[in-house]
């Protein structure tokens, strides 16, 4: 003889096993979508405080490469088959320069790119304006 269950016995049904392990999942998807938002701001971060170290590095090449053409003249790019190497390991720089955009600002405007290892990580647009002391004259004692 087969013995019927009792209707009202302890357990889960499939339905509510099925509910739980959905949202579960779905639960499970959005938290590791964070973890990846997380690691791509800590990058970020780390890019940032990079640039802001040599930043003091990137201003004087680009002064000096500024004041070695002539007055007025946009100096040549600094493309990234012939990027600069930076003080920090694995870091170089490379940049374009243009003039100014802004209305009544003179000078010029370099457009930097962060390499590392080769890879652009960071493009910024600094300001530049060309020293009004011609350091040609100054070295050569006129």
């Amino acid at each position: 003889m087969i013995r019927s269950r009792p209707a009202k016995e302890a357990g889960f049904t499939f339905l509510e096993v099925l509910m739980a392990m959905t949202i579960l999942a779905s639960f499970s998807v959005l938290i590791i979508g964070l973890f990846a938002i997380g690691v791509d701001r800590m990058v970020d971060r780390r890019v940032e405080a990079r640039f802001q170290q040599v930043r003091p590095e990137i201003d004087a090449i680009l002064q000096a490469h500024l004041d070695q053409s002539r007055a007025g003249d946009l100096p040549p790019a600094i493309p990234h088959t012939e990027a600069i190497p930076l003080s920090r390991r694995g870091y170089s720089l490379a940049a374009t320069f243009k003039v100014s955009p802004f209305q009544g600002a003179p000078g010029f405007v370099a457009v930097v790119e962060l390499l590392f290892q080769g890879q652009p990580v960071k493009r910024e647009l600094l300001p530049l304006r060309q020293s009004y002391v011609d350091l040609k004259q100054v070295t050569d004692g006129k």
